[in-house]
């Protein structure tokens, strides 16, 4: 198959793009298979690499199939999914049935991470390990420790698991650097300190918009781990984007019944997978930031740290693209269960056309289409 317009190759180029499930071919000329409107950018599409899926026993708040069409919605071609669902992902069966899931259901690529464990899973096809702040007192973390594949930190002392969100300070996120060493990445940090701070350590970082851009914590919408700062910090945070590694939504749904629960019992979480490219566009679209920094934050720099053949339109990477269109409208969810969100109503800029991944259309023009993706970490190439 070939697609043909204004192509994200080391900044934007006119050009054609051949491929099957992976790049084969770039050069100038072609008929395309595809035509999409001449307004028209094409780029990689985005690696998401810290996603809440839910499916199984939570699949009352959202299914592998709402939230992965949701993320092709938002552009995005690789989700990487937390194990803190319900069964935990921890041990090898738990970690098959989860992998069988996604096989059938998920509509983009995926991987996932495993729990802290005891249990021999690292020859098993995962992207690395989630270390929460409850992990770091235990035993088996020194087993995950000995891993040379990723592990995910949530930068956040055990301490900061003890009832009242008021006492969720800045110092126990960035306190929780100095308990790791080795191939960490620290996720969601809220605030520059924890960013440059990880740096200093070695470790790569990523960030959320909803820690940059929501008004604090007000209700049960915006409650969310870490929880949201205050506004010097959130204004201090905005320098992020250009220090960052990576950016990732934490996409996190919860059913309505549930955010509608007083704010002391609601449970913590937002759904963003499909904003956070939009809006890293919508500022390249305005000038504000390179659009080569967006790619970097959105799906080379991701790849890179997952160590997968993604993020670049290059030959041999897998065929996931994103078509966006410079056109003005207002967030919400689309395909998630989650109706609403604290981002809800935003101005963006760029609107996704089309997703395609592994050389499919999985998403065009306001429709979803049940493709399936495969897992990136799966080097068999059995998924």
């Amino acid at each position: 198959m070939w697609i043909k317009g204004k192509i994200f190759v080391d900044g934007i180029t006119e050009g054609c793009v051949g491929f099957d499930r992976r790049i084969k071919e770039l050069k100038k000329e072609c008929k395309p298979d595809l035509k999409f409107p001449d307004d028209s950018l094409i780029f990689p599409a985005g690696v998401d690499m810290h996603v809440h899926l839910r499916g199984l026993r939570l699949a009352y708040k959202e299914t592998v199939a709402s939230a992965t069409s949701e993320a092709v919605f938002g552009g995005v071609g690789v989700v990487v999914d937390m194990p803190n669902t319900s069964p935990v992902i921890k041990d090898p069966a738990t970690i098959k049935t989860r992998l069988a899931e996604l096989a059938n259901y998920a509509r983009c690529d995926y991987g996932i991470y495993s729990g802290v464990t005891k249990e021999d899973v690292d020859s098993l096809p995962i992207a690395g390990y989630k270390v929460f702040p409850e992990d770091l007192e235990k035993e088996e973390l020194e087993t995950v420790m000995k891993s040379n594949k990723l592990k995910i930190l949530h930068p956040e002392i055990p301490l900061s698991l003890r009832p009242g969100r008021g006492n969720r300070r800045l110092w126990q996120e960035i306190a929780s650097i100095y308990l790791v060493s080795g191939k960490f990445h620290i996720t969601h940090v809220t605030n520059i300190e924890t960013l440059r701070l990880a740096k200093n350590q070695g470790f790569t970082t990523d960030l959320t918009m909803h820690h940059l851009l929501v008004d604090g914590e007000k209700d049960c919408l915006s409650k969310v781990n870490p929880p949201i700062r205050d506004l010097t910090e959130r204004r201090k945070l905005i320098a992020g984007i250009f220090e960052v590694d990576a950016v990732a939504s934490d996409h996190a749904p919860h059913s309505s019944d549930e955010k509608e629960l007083p704010y002391e019992l609601c449970p913590p979480g937002i759904p963003a997978v499909s904003f956070t490219l939009p809006f890293l566009y919508s500022l390249a679209f305005r000038g504000l930031i390179p659009l080569s920094r967006v790619v970097e934050l959105t799906a080379s720099n991701p790849s890179k740290i997952l160590g997968i053949n993604a993020g670049i339109i290059k030959e041999g990477n897998v065929a996931n693209f994103v078509v966006l269109r410079r056109e003005r409208w207002r967030y919400s969810t689309r395909f998630s269960k989650a109706l609403h969100t604290p981002l809800d109503k935003y101005p963006l800029d760029a609107m996704v056309y089309a997703t395609i991944v592994e050389g499919k259309v999985a998403y065009m023009d306001g429709d979803a289409y049940p493709v399936r993706g495969s897992n990136v970490f799966d080097k068999t190439g059995r998924t």
